[in-house]
């Protein structure tokens, strides 16, 4: 796991991050993963993180720098509490391709780290299904980033895109009713 304060970091391209330059409002990765550490509940910080991570189907360098420690971060939580954080580290290898495939070029140490956290992160998944009491929406997304996790990551594009799915390609009459 690449340690939050090793300088590689601003090396890592994110979402607003390129050749070591960065946007006015990105955030400093392994800064808000330290607050994070501290403070998993803060959701509403984590949200404001993860797009620059992966978002639009890319998962960027720093991403896959991020996973352990989200992993990290997952662990301590009650498993009903945990899921925003997996459904990312699923984002992740959805956005990646084949299970296991990282961005080119990403150092051989940072990418062993992500890809020794998968497995925790399933285990992890599987607490969180059936500790929670999630919506349908949420319990879609969940199984989207366990199919990732497992391997199948045609099938969690299908489930991670439920909504698009939801209708008849045809007809358009509805096959699912979502809230």
């Amino acid at each position: 796991m690449l340690p939050l304060d090793d300088p590689r970091w601003t090396t890592l391209d994110h979402r607003d991050r390129s050749n070591g330059k960065s946007g006015s409002d990105a955030p400093c990765v392994p800064d808000e993963l330290r607050h994070l550490l501290d403070h998993p509940a803060d959701r509403e910080r984590f949200d404001d993180l993860w797009p620059y991570l992966c978002s639009e189907g890319t998962a960027w360098p720093a991403a896959y720098a991020a996973v352990p420690h989200i992993v990290a971060i997952a662990r301590g939580l009650p498993a009903a509490e945990r899921d925003d954080y997996l459904y990312v580290i699923g984002l992740v290898a959805m956005c990646s391709g084949e299970y296991g495939q990282v961005w080119d070029g990403l150092p051989d140490d940072l990418a062993q780290a992500y890809r020794q956290a998968l497995p925790e992160a399933l285990a992890l998944l599987g607490e969180t299904l059936v500790a929670g009491d999630h919506d349908q929406v949420t319990t879609g997304y969940l199984l989207a980033a366990t199919a990732a996790l497992k391997g199948h990551g045609e099938y969690a594009e299908i489930l991670n895109d439920l909504d698009v799915y939801a209708e008849c390609q045809s007809c358009g009459e509805p096959m699912l009713e979502l809230p």
